[in-house]
C-alpha cells in the first residue's frame, strides 16, 4: 500500500487535521498504540489520544485502522541522480535532469519521507517548486553542488579527459570543483547565496568517481577549514563524504559536523568521534544495491571492482558506531 503523505508546507497552510481510529507507530517503542487518535495543526503534532478527538473546524480522516507514523527523514539524499555512470549526467539536457529529479522527489514522499537533505544537486528552484506545489516531493534542505578538489571524489573526468585550456575546472550537475583555500571560500559563498541550507565536501576517495582510490584522503586542513568557517558565517555547517576511519578523524579535527558515509570507521575511530559533536550517517542501501544490482543496471567494472567488501565494512562500521554511542542518522544515497 502506497503510504498517504503530504509535504510540510502544505500541511503547514492547512487547516487542523484529524486522524481517528488509527495505530501509532511513534518511534520511541516498537509496539502500536492501537485505536489512537492525532490532531495535527498548522504542520505540528498538537494532541494523541486513546479516543477520538474533536476540534472545530478541523478535518476529520478516519484512518480505518492503518498505521500513522511521523515523516521519515532521508538524511543522505540525491534529487538528480539519476544514472548508475554518474558521468552521464553532464550530458543530459537540464530540464531533463530536473524531470528525473521530480520523480525521484515523488517517489521519495511516496515512500513515507516527508524531508530529505540533498547532499549534492539540487538547487533554490527545486526548493521552491516542492514548496509553491508545483511539484509533489518532501521538503529538501539541500547543499547546492558538493565541492571536490580536482581528481577528487566529486571530479567526473576520467583520466583519459584532455583539458586543452589549463585553467579550466570541473562543474556538473552535482558536484563542482574549488582548489585551494581562497577558491574554495568563494565556492561556499556561492552555494550560500543560492540558498543552500548546509554545505557538502568531499573529503575522501569514493566509488562512482573515476579517478581517485576509495582510500585516498581529500582536501587539505585549510581548505576544510575554510569551508566551516564560511558555512558558520551563516549559522550553518559542513557535511563531508568521508569512507575513511582517517577522514572521519579529519572531519572532527576540522569542523565538520555530519560525517557522511563513514564506512571503515574502526571501534577506536567512532569512540572518537562519539566524543566529538559529530554524527555520521551510514549508507547501506546504496552500497547494497550497487553489489546486488549494479552489473545489471550497468555499473562499469572501473566502479564495481572499488566496492570490495564496503558493504561488509559498512555493516561493521555502523556496529562500532552504535556500541560507541556515536550519533547516526538514516540515508540513503541512492540512485533513481
Amino acid at each position: 500500500m502506497r503510504a498517504i503523505t503530504a509535504p510540510y508546507t502544505v500541511l503547514l497552510n492547512m487547516a487542523a487535521i484529524i486522524f481517528n481510529n488509527c495505530r501509532v507507530f511513534d518511534g520511541a517503542t516498537a509496539a502500536l498504540g492501537e485505536g489512537m487518535a492525532v490532531l495535527v495543526d498548522e504542520g505540528r503534532i498538537k494532541e494523541i489520544s486513546d479516543r477520538p478527538l474533536s476540534a472545530s473546524g478541523a478535518r476529520v480522516i478516519d484512518a480505518a485502522g492503518r498505521v500513522l507514523m511521523p515523516g521519515l527523514i532521508d538524511a543522505h539524499y540525491h534529487a538528480l541522480l539519476a544514472d548508475l555512470n554518474v558521468a552521464n549526467l553532464d550530458i543530459m539536457p537540464p530540464s531533463l535532469l530536473h524531470q528525473h529529479a521530480h520523480v525521484n522527489l515523488r517517489a521519495a514522499l511516496d515512500r513515507g519521507f516527508t524531508s530529505v537533505r540533498d547532499a549534492g544537486g539540487a538547487d533554490i528552484g527545486l526548493v521552491r517548486a516542492v514548496e509553491e506545489g508545483l511539484i509533489k516531493g518532501p521538503r529538501i534542505f539541500h547543499a547546492g553542488k558538493a565541492l571536490s578538489q580536482t581528481g577528487g571524489h566529486g571530479d567526473m573526468r576520467p583520466a583519459t579527459h584532455f583539458e586543452p585550456c589549463a585553467c579550466a575546472a570541473y562543474h556538473g550537475p552535482i558536484c563542482a570543483v574549488a582548489d585551494g583555500v581562497d577558491e574554495v571560500r568563494k565556492a561556499v559563498r556561492e552555494e550560500l547565496r543560492k540558498g543552500a541550507t548546509q554545505i557538502k565536501l568531499m573529503v575522501s576517495g569514493g566509488v562512482l568517481s573515476p579517478s581517485d582510490p576509495v582510500w585516498m584522503d581529500q582536501y587539505s586542513e585549510a581548505e576544510i577549514r575554510a569551508a566551516v568557517e564560511e558555512a558558520a558565517t551563516r549559522r550553518t555547517y559542513v557535511m563531508a563524504h568521508a569512507h575513511t576511519a582517517s577522514a572521519a578523524r579529519r572531519c572532527v579535527d576540522f569542523g565538520v559536523r555530519s560525517i557522511e558515509h563513514g564506512t571503515l570507521i574502526d571501534r577506536e575511530t567512532a569512540e572518537y568521534v562519539a566524543a566529538s559533536d559529530a554524527f555520521v550517517v551510514p549508507t547501506l542501501s546504496t552500497i547494497h544495491m550497487m553489489k546486488e544490482k549494479g552489473p545489471g543496471l550497468g555499473l562499469q567494472k572501473i566502479f564495481a571492482d572499488k566496492l570490495g567488501t564496503l558493504f561488509e565494512d559498512a555493516q561493521q562500521a555502523v556496529s562500532v558506531c552504535h556500541e560507541a554511542g556515536v550519533k547516526l542518522g538514516l540515508g540513503s544515497d541512492l540512485i533513481g
